[in-house]
């Protein structure tokens, strides 16, 4: 018999940017994108060697500027852009049956959560085009998160544990 597991969490910027880097962190893992990103890389890298050889400062410059931007700033500049894009600090009243999840009166139906990736510091639930965070510190303990996981495998399209 499953016993219902409630939540409370106040979803504020931290908690925001938090899940924001998860499930950016998680979609650039996964994607097929991350490939792109390899021969982006792989191509301004050569660019930066045929620049030094053949004297080019501008293609150096360029190739350099983009090299900077892939290790260094692209979570930074992302992570701005995110953290306006942060309306108000709100708290969430979480209860998961069975049968669905309710979140501040608003009933989600387990059909409903394409994927749920279970990572290290909480629970992402994929839908269409968003997604939720259940962060693991909301969870009282430890049976508790285990019970939520053990039921979204058994209800999510698709369980990951990443």
């Amino acid at each position: 018999m499953f016993k219902p597991i409630k939540l409370t969490y106040t979803w504020d910027k931290k908690t925001f940017l938090d899940a924001s880097h998860q499930a950016y962190k998680y979609e650039m893992k996964h994607s097929s994108k991350r490939f792109l990103g390899w021969i982006f890389i792989a191509m301004t890298q050569f660019g930066v060697v045929a620049a030094i050889r053949k004297g080019s400062i501008g293609l150096l410059l360029v190739s350099t500027i983009l090299v900077l931007y892939w290790y260094f700033f692209r979570w930074k500049i992302r992570k701005r852009l995110i953290e306006k894009s942060f309306d108000q600090e709100r708290i969430y009243h979480v209860t998961i049956e069975k049968e669905k999840i309710i979140i501040n009166q608003t009933d989600i139906d387990w059909d409903t959560i394409l994927e749920v990736i279970s990572l290290e510091k909480g629970f992402l639930l994929f839908f269409d085009k968003s997604f939720l965070f259940f962060p693991a510190t909301a969870f009282k303990d430890i049976d508790e998160k285990n019970a939520f996981a053990k039921l979204a495998k058994e209800k999510a399209k698709n369980y990951i544990k990443d």
